[in-house]
């Protein structure tokens, strides 16, 4: 039997030094000798910041922050695999094994299969963290990892969400789907 790849989701924050080295290393090693092993959950970066900010300014709904959220996660993912080319683009859930047992580490890319979904809250309760574990949970991966730029302190999934260092409905859906979540620094090696 064919172990589930882990799902890697990688914050949007390491896409904020092209120059510091830390996403570089994560995607080749996940390219290169971990290729197969993984499927790549890109966070929003700017993309999602720009929409943050565009929401507090222009005050649309959070329907419409959730769904254009999904997409900076897209763009950041298409970005990920055009800087690095062994990484292949993914909108289709299915494939996402396929293409692991065929020694590709996919980057999927969600709003294809979540832009009008209510399998998950649609209000920033949910970023990035909650999608992988939702995703892990729908390809049954046990397990999912969450790659930070931010100091992690120790603590449970609860506590690191109050601190914001994982977003609110994290505890909930990983509880739920009995999804082993661990985090990890960039600076870590993989």
């Amino acid at each position: 039997m064919t172990r589930a790849p882990v799902v890697i989701k990688l914050g949007g924050s390491l896409l904020s030094d092209p120059h510091d080295g830390r996403l570089q290393r994560w995607c080749e090693r996940l390219a290169g000798e971990a290729s197969g092993s993984a499927v790549i959950v890109p966070g929003g970066g700017a993309y999602a910041d720009a929409v943050r900010d565009a929401q507090t300014h222009w005050r649309f709904s959070e329907d419409a922050a959730h769904r254009m959220a999904l997409r900076a996660m897209d763009q950041c993912g298409l970005m990920l695999c055009d800087l690095f080319p062994a990484l292949l683009a993914c909108d289709d859930i299915d494939a996402l094994a396929d293409h692991c047992a065929a020694g590709r580490t996919p980057v999927w890319l969600p709003s294809r299969h979540l832009d009008l979904s209510t399998d998950l809250p649609r209000d920033w309760t949910v970023t990035s963290d909650s999608i992988a574990v939702w995703l892990a949970a729908r390809i049954g991966s046990p397990r999912v990892l969450l790659v930070k730029s931010c100091a992690l302190p120790d603590g449970d999934l609860a506590a690191l969400a109050a601190q914001g260092i994982v977003d609110p409905h994290l505890p909930q859906i990983a509880t739920r789907a009995n999804i082993e979540v661990r985090l990890a620094h960039a600076d870590s090696p993989f």
